[in-house]
């Protein structure tokens, strides 16, 4: 009878879960019994008479235990279910209050009052009380000024700030001054707030304006370019005040061009006050749900600002990525019986190992199995009838083993069903196995097993990248030449340049397939391996150029995508373990590769260089202290016999196309090499034409990014040939 009461008990909980979902209301909820009994009829059937009685008594406590199991289950569920309405509840409430205290602090605002009426002078505490809107305070007038301050009170302003309290409908005031009609002094009255948002203002006969500037970028985690689904990005607003007085309340909101139901974002943040030379900064969190599209996404950075000074609004784009699915799959099994020939035979146990993997792009997360028997199959009692991962990576397997007896009744195959579910898909994998068969050993599984652990994978980040696919081949033969291929992306010191790594890549694979250099020729290296040293080594004296080049046949190639830096009016590139800020001592210096590459005997020396000399990097982030100056003139023209092409002007910010992921340059001078600077048609570039088209389209995009980048080209020989197709 308790055992009963039990269950009646849980049913009730069970039902009440569902009636506190979205579950239909025409489910209708089965007694556990009802439940267990439709997935494992086997065990309610009643007594066959060709079933011994300890064979039935064996069948009964599995019954039982599955019951007990399913009671356990169903009950974790129910307060699995009462701790998420508990979490969503207390989310909520913390959501409700976050939208509240921006609606307040968007609020705030510059007040004007005028008073209402004004009482007698108390001389022993030099103050007067006074009314605004039926309200009292006290002022404190000093005496020399509270005869006039009282006879001209008509004429008295009250300044202060106002914000709507927690009910959204009323407003407090604070910082607050009564104003001389005469004298202009400013006396303050009633309550203070010590919040930087909100100071006590200046007079506006008096008013300084600021000259606010707002910067913007956009970050995500793993560097991709994308916001990949279920990722969370970051849109961070840097503004700078550059006038000569503060201003004062200013709040960012950030605004979709281009609605999306996959996105959620922050809307507004407060900065408060931003005193004269002082940079204050805000970040956004942009999430992407599971279910977001491929598209590009724009918003509206804008700013507003008490009195009316606000910077201009800024535009930023970046693209969305959709989820990559995993896929599951059963990709082996074998078999162990202790019958000769490994065969499944009646009254038998035979030991199972299935072998699952995950062949998709995307990690399979929270992932159970559950093995389902088929009639007169039965699992041994130490067998395992589920398996549960929190994950399986892209190409990533687990081996699922189990044992089962067979009955005397069993048939010529055994269909066995494995369910599984993930977080994003459930599905099924059928294993059949013939019975008196010789069957696949799990020996044979594991060796096999082996050869399964790697799996190919497409690279799903070059999708829309057009330069990083079918690159050309040309007729042109660089057996002879040299090429030195540096990109640093992540620096020791400073921040970083977005892409820099992936354009250094691509560029080698130019010069091996459009400039014919065999591999062994190219010398390529990446972030921390290009520190100060690995210039010295490369083009120095008796350096790894100038040991393998032939005199007179040797064409030479550099190229180098990383940060350049000002040193008065000389330019330095940066190591991985430069600084800026001490180009002269931590860079090398342009003039003296120029001067090195130009003393080397070969027949020609070419330099690609997607670097600035601003002081900023590809996101327009300064590298150099403050106390500095950065953008400088730099002359980089002196470079003898050299051809170089240069990404930028000397006072311009050399660009990323996070749309290409790649520097803007770079994508250009790749673009340019596969054939689209042939403006002529006649299958030959010469270093005039690519320098015209590279010029020509980088100046384009980067007028529509919003920049200003001019490549430069320095050569003594515009008609030289540098590819034939």
């Amino acid at each position: 009878m308790k055992k009963k009461m039990s269950i009646i008990f849980f049913v009730l909980g069970f039902s009440l879960l569902f009636a506190q979902s979205n579950v239909s209301s025409n489910i209708k909820i089965k007694d556990v019994e009802e439940i267990a009994r439709e997935q494992n009829p086997e065990l309610f059937l009643p007594k066959d008479e060709f079933e011994t009685n300890a064979e039935y008594k064996q069948r009964v406590l599995k019954q039982k235990s599955l019951l007990v199991a399913f009671q356990k289950e169903l009950l974790a569920k129910v307060e699995a279910r009462k701790k998420e309405r508990a979490r969503l509840t207390k989310e909520r409430d913390a959501e409700n209050e976050r939208q509240l205290q921006i609606k307040i602090a968007e609020s705030l605002a510059p007040a004007e009052f005028t008073p209402t009426s004004l009482g007698g002078y108390i001389a022993e505490k030099n103050t007067f009380p006074f009314k605004i809107d039926g309200k009292s305070y006290t002022v404190n007038v000093p005496r020399s000024e509270a005869r006039a301050f009282k006879k001209e009170f008509s004429s008295v302003k009250v300044e202060g700030y106002k914000r709507l309290k927690r009910d959204l409908k009323n407003y407090e005031f604070f910082n607050m001054v009564a104003i001389h009609p005469i004298t202009g002094s400013r006396f303050p009255f009633g309550p203070s707030k010590n919040l930087a948002s909100a100071p006590v203002i200046a007079s506006k006969k008096s008013v300084v304006p600021p000259n606010l500037t707002m910067k913007v970028a956009f970050v995500e985690p793993n560097g991709n370019g994308f916001l990949d689904a279920e990722e969370k990005g970051k849109v961070k607003v840097s503004i700078s005040n550059n006038g000569k007085g503060s201003a004062m309340g200013v709040f960012v909101k950030l605004s979709g061009l281009n609605e999306s139901d996959y996105l959620s974002y922050e809307s507004s943040k407060i900065i408060g006050q931003i005193s004269i030379g002082e940079t204050k900064k805000a970040e956004f969190e942009i999430s992407a749900s599971k279910s977001v599209k491929r598209m590009e996404n724009s918003f509206t950075i804008s700013a507003t600002e008490s009195y009316g000074f606000p910077p201009d609004p800024a535009q930023i784009s970046f693209e969305t990525f959709p989820f990559i699915p995993p896929k599951l799959a059963m990709v082996d099994f074998g078999v162990s019986t202790p019958n000769d020939g490994n065969e499944i035979r009646p009254q038998t146990t035979t030991d199972v190992q299935a072998r699952v993997q995950n062949r998709g792009q995307g990690p399979a997360e929270d992932v159970r199995f559950l093995i389902n028997l088929p009639k007169g199959i039965y699992f041994t009692p130490d067998s395992r009838q589920g398996y549960s991962f929190s994950s399986l990576k892209p190409g990533e397997f687990k081996d699922l083993e189990f044992s089962f007896n067979t009955a005397k009744t069993v048939g010529k195959r055994i269909d066995i069903s494995i369910g599984f579910t993930e977080e994003s898909s459930s599905g099924k994998f059928s294993l059949k196995l013939d019975v008196e068969k010789p069957q696949q050993t799990i020996q044979q599984l594991v060796v096999k097993g082996q050869e399964l652990g790697t799996v190919e994978f497409d690279n799903v980040a070059t999708i829309s990248v057009d330069v990083e696919k079918d690159i050309p081949k040309s007729s042109r033969k660089g057996k002879h030449d040299l090429a030195v291929v540096f990109g640093i992306e992540s620096y020791k010191n400073v921040p970083g340049v977005s892409f820099a790594k992936r354009d250094a890549t691509w560029m080698k694979k130019y010069f091996e397939s459009v400039l014919g250099i065999p591999k062994s020729r190219i010398y390529y290296k990446t972030d921390s391996d290009v520190g100060q040293a690995e210039f010295n080594k490369v083009f120095g004296e008796n350096g790894w150029i100038e040991k393998r080049v032939k005199n007179g046949k040797s064409n030479v190639f550099v190229y180098y995508a990383g940060h350049g830096a000002p040193d008065k009016k000389t330019a330095y590139l940066i190591p991985y373990d430069g600084d800026p800020n001490y180009a002269s001592q931590t860079g090398y210096e342009m003039d003296a590769l120029y001067s090195q590459l130009g003393d080397m005997k070969a027949k020609s020396v070419t330099v690609f260089l997607d670097a600035c000399f601003s002081g900023a990097n590809r996101d327009n982030e300064m590298l150099l202290a403050d106390a500095r100056p950065v953008f400088m003139e730099v002359d980089a023209s002196a470079t003898r016999n050299v051809t170089v092409f240069s990404a930028s002007s000397g006072s311009e910010i050399s660009s990323a196309w996070p749309e290409k992921k790649h520097g803007l340059f770079s994508y250009y001078l790749m673009k340019g090499m596969r054939g689209d600077a042939d403006g002529n048609n006649d299958k030959k570039i010469t270093v005039g034409e690519l320098g015209d088209y590279v010029k020509e389209n980088v100046s384009d995009m980067a007028g529509m990014l919003d920049r200003e980048q001019t490549p430069g080209l320095q050569t003594m020989d515009r008609e030289k040939v540098l590819i034939r197709y």
